[in-house]
């Protein structure tokens, strides 16, 4: 059996990827991808359909394979750093009609800790129902996940993520769909994780939101057209650079929306 590598690689990032490609078939979904995103911040990657947001999450994430590279969280593989990421898919990727509770669903999030063959006990029940408090869905706990509508879905599991306590957690998509006040509530709690020190990566589509929602910009579309603050990455050149002529059907950035 072969051993793990303990070497740290870039510890000092929250994620790094280098020189990452992944095809599908004879199309690159990424191409050559360098990456650094630091600890702390809440980062949005962003781009036009189609240029590879979800594919790079997954591929970070060990979803995806891919053809060359490599990916470090705080210096480790993905491998070694199970429960320390919380994770959420695109809404549409989970199956809504499986029958299970809310709780539970919560719950889930915690195998990590207790090993699948425990049943969650009370301090579990405990964390789980405090996670969801901090969503407002405390009083769904026992309800159906399919009886739910699609932004209380998406609460659950990202309080899901949330019950893990994790480090770095990671969201694809969670605002597509979701009514008003899931947005505001979602928003509010992962800027609160970022300034109690997590770091947060988030896939996102809205344009005119995404300078009063996050501080880290990556901006892709298959390659990386740029990364860092905010305030230097988000400029009209590189909007350009990203979505070519689909820019004029964005509507233009709001200056200074508040939540």
């Amino acid at each position: 059996m072969t051993m793990h590598d303990t070497t740290l690689h870039e510890p000092d990032q929250a994620l790094h990827i280098e020189d990452i490609t992944v095809s599908y078939g004879a199309t690159p979904a990424l191409w050559d991808i360098d990456l650094n995103i630091p600890p702390g911040v809440m980062c949005a990657i962003v781009g036009p359909n189609g240029a590879g947001k979800s594919t790079l999450i997954k591929t970070a994430l060990g979803l995806v394979r891919p053809v060359a590279g490599h990916v470090r969280f705080l210096g480790r593989p993905v491998a070694q750093m199970r429960g320390k990421i919380g994770y959420v898919p695109q809404r549409h990727s989970v199956d809504w009609d499986f029958p299970t509770t809310v709780r539970d669903v919560v719950e889930m999030g915690l195998y990590h800790q207790l090993g699948w063959m425990r049943r969650p006990g009370a301090h579990a029940r405990k964390k789980a129902l405090a996670a969801l408090a901090e969503l407002g869905m405390q009083d769904y706990a026992d309800r159906q996940i399919s009886q739910l509508s699609g932004g209380q879905q998406q609460r659950v599991f990202i309080a899901r993520a949330l019950v893990q306590d994790a480090p770095i957690l990671i969201l694809d998509e969670p605002m597509a769909g979701v009514d008003a006040a899931t947005e505001a509530v979602i928003i509010a709690l992962l800027q609160r994780l970022r300034d109690e020190g997590r770091t947060i990566i988030v896939v996102h589509h809205d344009l005119t939101t995404v300078q009063s929602y996050f501080d880290w910009l990556v901006m892709m579309n298959v390659r990386i057209i740029a990364q860092g603050p905010m305030s230097e990455v988000y400029t009209p050149e590189n909007l350009r650079a990203a979505y070519g002529r689909q820019l004029a059907m964005i509507a233009t950035p709001a200056e200074g929306r508040n939540m």
